[in-house]
């Protein structure tokens, strides 16, 4: 009898303790807010979810308790410009001591070193914007007066200095914590509006860095995904750009193209080695390629005579729509076409992925120059043949 008691109460031991919740606590003080309500908000990658608040009292001492089964995002605020972000693992106790003026101003963060890592990182990157705002005010103040052109150029250099400087220790502080999902909050810091301490492009190695870090580590976390499709898409563009590069970049000869004019006779790009040449993608149905034409008449008439070529491929699919659109606009140079609109294989071999789009070739067939438009292309033709 006394065995089954005890097989009874093993079970129900095991079973309470895998059943048990995920549960963290968030406790702690909230000075000088008296009367006012604290939420618990979980900050998830397309919405912030309010999962508990509480009103405080004279002394600002507060409690929540939650559920994660994952590390997951969360903040303590009293009105949306008011917030301190924390990092919530499973089982978490953490305690916060904060101003209630401004919970994210020098907070005392204990049971959660992730949390302390980017309360670090917001502090600094408010240090470093207080900074420029200050400088900003300095340079208003002077609007109108004699001694803003005296001061403008180092007030630009010290902002410089003050941006640059705040991008390197953001890259410290990647490198230090790229597996910690405070290495994703850095990736994403706004230095002044619509501009980022970082930026994909220029900074790739560290969204690899902190991408590959979280993801072997956090596979499953929505914030460590969503990083994860976005740098998915980095990557796409960046070997799109290279194939473009290498297909119809500067400095490349231009690859072959032989295609029928309007009367059906075939023309080859390469039989204008000799000229500088305007490669130039367009179609009649695009109004930005229409708007353009008046300039690559002008400069084609100004520089023809002097060894310029314009070779203009047409991405229609009409032929009476592409010949009614030369002779409305008065293309007087070269045109072929193949008509087959974006499947045009001239198109996929320049790696063209919107027009008007055009390349200037050198008199050996060089690529020199891509996009040149208007005021653009008027001042390289002026420095080539002037």
């Amino acid at each position: 009898m006394k065995n089954i008691l005890w097989i009874l109460t093993l079970i129900f031991f095991v079973s309470s303790c895998e059943t048990e919740p995920e549960h963290f606590t968030i406790s702690g003080e909230i000075k000088n807010a008296n009367g006012e309500k604290l939420y618990l908000m979980e900050l998830q990658t397309d919405k912030i979810v309010r999962i508990d608040s509480v009103i405080l009292n004279n002394e600002g001492v507060f409690s929540f308790k939650a559920q994660t089964d994952i590390p997951k995002f969360y903040a303590l605020r009293t009105n949306p410009n008011n917030y301190l972000t924390l990092i919530v693992n499973p089982y978490d106790d953490i305690s916060v001591k904060a101003e209630g003026k401004n919970l994210a101003e020098d907070p005392v963060i204990e049971g959660s070193v992730e949390s302390k890592k980017i309360a670090e990182l917001r502090s600094r990157l408010n240090t470093s914007v207080e900074k420029l705002d200050s400088l900003s005010a300095y340079y208003q103040s002077l609007i109108g007066t004699r001694e803003i052109n005296r001061v403008r150029d180092s007030i630009q250099q010290v902002s410089r200095e003050i941006i640059e400087e705040h991008e390197n220790y953001t890259k410290e502080f990647i490198e230090e914590n790229a597996g910690s999902l405070a290495g994703l909050m850095a990736l994403y810091q706004q230095i002044a509006p619509r501009k980022y301490v970082l930026n994909p492009q220029d900074d790739f190695n560290y969204f690899s860095l902190v991408d590959s870090s979280l993801m072997a580590k956090y596979p499953e976390s929505d914030a460590v995904k969503a990083l994860h499709t976005q740098f998915e898409e980095i990557k796409r563009q960046r070997k799109a750009e290279k194939e473009i590069s290498e297909a119809a970049g500067t400095g490349v000869t231009a690859p072959e193209i032989a295609l029928p004019n309007p009367d059906g006779d075939t023309i080859a790009l390469s039989s204008l080695r000799g000229k500088y040449v305007l490669l130039d993608f367009w179609a009649s149905w695009c109004r930005p390629c229409r708007l353009e034409n008046p300039n690559l008449v002008e400069s084609y008439n100004k520089y023809h005579d002097k060894g310029f070529e314009i070779y203009q491929v047409s991405l229609d699919k009409k032929k009476e729509s592409w010949i009614k659109a030369i002779e409305k606009d008065n293309l007087t140079w070269i045109h072929v076409s193949d008509l087959k609109y974006w499947n045009s294989e001239a198109a996929e071999l320049y790696k063209v992925q919107s027009i008007p789009a055009s390349f200037l070739l050198d008199k050996n067939g060089k690529i020199i120059a891509k996009n040149l438009r208007g005021d653009a292309l008027e001042a390289k033709l002026s420095e080539i043949f002037n």
